[in-house]
């Protein structure tokens, strides 16, 4: 089935798909207006340091975090449209979403009837909502890349007697591995085996004039992303510190561990989904190793595909410092899973493409949608604003941090007073202005900067908390006395947990 020949055809059907996304990130990401603030700590650091490098700081050396650098790109867009909330991150979110859900009605019209691989294009997102966690992780991002990827190799393989291959669809892959690289780079094991499984194929076949225009057309994608990518630290001399802190520090802050420690890894994880995700767990695998022995004709497409979520689901477990929303890239493979489920339904229930039925499944999809995320069970996430002093220690601390003109902040921790960042507009000083959860024997270098910021007065708020790495160290640190006077503390669960230091003039 030709791409634009279904894009016309089902053009309602993409239309309602693209209003259902945009509706369920609008009420279950908050990043959506219909919210206050999101006051998770990982998306602001990422806005922060976005909205740094598009003011003409270098990332890694003026603007620090190690993630990979198209993750701020992604939200210095976002700031373009407002700096001080996340306006233009909800509509990118929005965007990244609803494509996702055109994948995953492109996959399941390959081996289903309109009325259900619209339902299986509502499914889906649901089902990866319940890891999404706040809301803009770089985990979406990453998931939209991996699924437009995933569509291609199911079309290519789903045929016994495929051969040729489309130079312009490898290179659709080549430039959604390269951008995946850039933002979180042990995740490209996805493409590992079913781009092997494509070279071999041709190969096997004696397409060589293909594998080679397939070969170029991969390198030319991977190319048409890193070269920008590495021109823009070339032209800040900071090509040094790009590999320092992306390649040499998440090899450190990884912490794998040796073989023993990841199979326990492995094997409690798989148990924990067991447990707690099984029925989503069981679509996912049901994706992941009975679609492609059933549903995929070329035996190196039904490898290729096994071993995909094999390396997916080990990189993603593997860590010990593995946090639930890590996952949800590997939630792609609820798309084959639920087309197993639909085939085997349909032979039983029938359901007429009628529009009363795209409307029930679509109301249906969003309550289960809102459900999942419970954010109205929140008292801070009503849909009416509440004050903002009454919303805890973000808004207690920026309310004091607020009052000064241009003032500077470094938060030592990572948690929900980065926000104070973004809701008062703070454009960064310094290039530790956040601390991301690395512990000085990984990455002395932090601290040691932090310290030197304090000890020269280079800002003129800092946030410490109880929860901070460096706490012990912080509270005992003579310049932070001499230099600094305690403005604000947060008490939470009868204890002083936040503590705001003001500059002494």
């Amino acid at each position: 089935m030709m791409i634009k020949k279904t894009i016309f055809d089902d053009r309602n059907i993409f239309a309602v798909l693209f209003i259902y996304a945009f509706i369920l990130i609008f009420f279950c990401s908050l990043m959506s207006p219909l919210y206050p603030f999101n006051d998770w700590s990982d998306v602001n650091l990422y806005f922060n340091t976005g909205k740094a490098m598009f003011h003409g700081q270098t990332l890694y050396m003026d603007a620090f975090d190690h993630k990979g650098p198209l993750i701020f790109v992604i939200y210095g867009i976002g700031s373009l449209v407002s700096e001080d909330s996340f306006t233009g991150m909800y509509f990118i979110e929005s965007l990244a979403w609803a494509f996702m859900v055109f994948a995953a009605y492109f996959i399941a019209r390959l081996y289903l009837d309109k009325i259900y691989a619209f339902i299986l294009a509502l499914a889906f997102p649901v089902l990866m909502l319940s890891h999404s966690s706040e809301g803009g992780s770089a985990e979406e991002f990453i998931a939209l890349f991996m699924v437009t990827s995933l569509y291609l190799f199911i079309r290519y393989f789903k045929n016994k007697d495929a051969a040729i291959h489309k130079p312009s669809y490898m290179l659709v892959h080549g430039v959604m591995c390269a951008i995946v690289f850039f933002i979180k780079l042990n995740l490209v094991a996805f493409w590992f085996f079913p781009l092997l499984a494509v070279f071999i194929n041709m190969l096997l076949k004696k397409e060589y004039r293909n594998l080679v225009h397939n070969t170029a057309a991969f390198i030319a994608g991977v190319l048409a992303v890193a070269l920008p990518v590495l021109a823009y630290f070339l032209i800040n001399n900071a090509l040094a510190h790009a590999w320092d802190t992306y390649i040499v520090l998440n090899k450190a802050y990884a912490q794998i561990g040796d073989l023993n420690r990841i199979m326990e890894n492995l094997t409690v994880r798989f148990y924990q989904r067991l447990k707690y995700d099984n029925y989503e767990f069981a679509i996912i695998l049901a994706g992941a190793l009975y679609f492609p022995a059933g549903y995929i004709g070329n035996i190196l497409g039904k490898t290729g595909l096994a071993l995909s979520f094999a390396s997916l689901y080990t990189i993603i477990f593997m860590p010990a410092n593995y946090v639930f929303y890590y996952s949800v890239p590997y939630y792609i493979y609820c798309i084959p899973g639920i087309i197993v489920i639909l085939d085997i339904s349909r032979r039983y229930i029938k359901i007429q493409s009628r529009r009363r039925f795209y409307l029930f499944f679509t109301i249906i999809a969003l309550a289960c949608g809102i459900a999942t995320k419970g954010f109205f069970g929140k008292p801070k996430e009503v849909i009416l604003r509440q004050k903002e002093e009454d919303n805890g220690v973000l808004y207690k601390f920026y309310n004091v941090v607020a009052k000064e003109k241009e003032p500077t902040l470094m938060v030592l921790g990572l948690d929900a007073t980065t926000g104070i960042f973004t809701k008062a507009n703070i454009m960064p000083n310094i290039k530790y202005f956040i601390s991301p959860n690395l512990p000085y024997n990984i990455y002395p270098e932090m601290r040691d900067e932090q310290t030197r910021y304090i000890a020269e007065k280079k800002i003129q708020f800092i946030v410490l908390s109880r929860a901070s790495f460096s706490f012990d160290y912080y509270t005992a640190l003579p310049v932070l006395r001499e230099n600094y006077t305690l403005a604000s503390t947060f008490e939470e669960n009868g204890r002083s947990t936040y503590f705001l230091y003001k500059r002494k003039d």
